[in-house]
């Protein structure tokens, strides 16, 4: 996500962390406590550099625990504890405080889930690794991708500019679930 945008917007709920993307959703933590505005608003708006995020969470790869706190020091901040595992009895703390900018309440409707309608279409996304190399490529030529799938397991990537037309195309990405029932029907046949 840090390589594909410069900005994101962190919702914090008392459920779920959300990163929403946007150039003008995640679950990452077994337990955490947050308290919002008040009751009826208990969510959090946050806009960071997701890059940061990144670097700071690095460092808590072998991590006992970490905390994340929304502070503020000469601004408002995303601090992150991690305390790391020691070879002796003394513990070893790194902080790393985030700068961020609390979205104001007045704004939170912009950054609602847009209603979608029911899909028809399902596939297994191709290869993490490639599908990223393949992204990591096409970004260079323009800030627009283009994604589409069918119901056949075909998906395509698209970069359309003034210059070129390019695109990337992904075959038999056919959910295994969709698979068993028609397999099973051949196998009483």
């Amino acid at each position: 996500m840090s390589k594909l945008i410069k900005v994101c917007v962190l919702r914090i709920t008392s459920g779920n962390w959300y990163f929403i993307l946007s150039e003008r959703l995640g679950h990452f933590f077994d337990e955490y406590a947050m308290e919002g505005v008040s009751n009826d608003d208990n969510e959090i708006y946050l806009e960071l550099a997701p890059e940061n995020l990144v670097k700071a969470l690095k460092t808590a790869q072998a991590a006992k625990w970490i905390k994340i706190k929304l502070t503020k020091k000469h601004g408002p901040c995303l601090t992150v504890d991690v305390d790391l595992p020691t070879l002796g009895t003394h513990s070893r703390t790194v902080v790393h405080d985030i700068p961020v900018s609390v979205i104001p309440r007045r704004l939170w409707q912009d950054y609602e889930e847009p209603e979608l309608p029911q899909f028809d279409v399902s596939i297994t996304m191709p290869q993490i690794k490639m599908l990223r190399n393949v992204v990591d490529k096409m970004k260079n030529l323009s800030n627009f991708v283009v994604l589409s799938a069918n119901q056949n397991g075909e998906m395509k990537l698209l970069v359309e500019t003034d210059m070129v037309s390019i695109s990337t195309h992904f075959r038999d990405l056919l959910e295994t679930q969709s698979l068993v029932p028609s397999l099973m029907k051949e196998m009483q046949k």
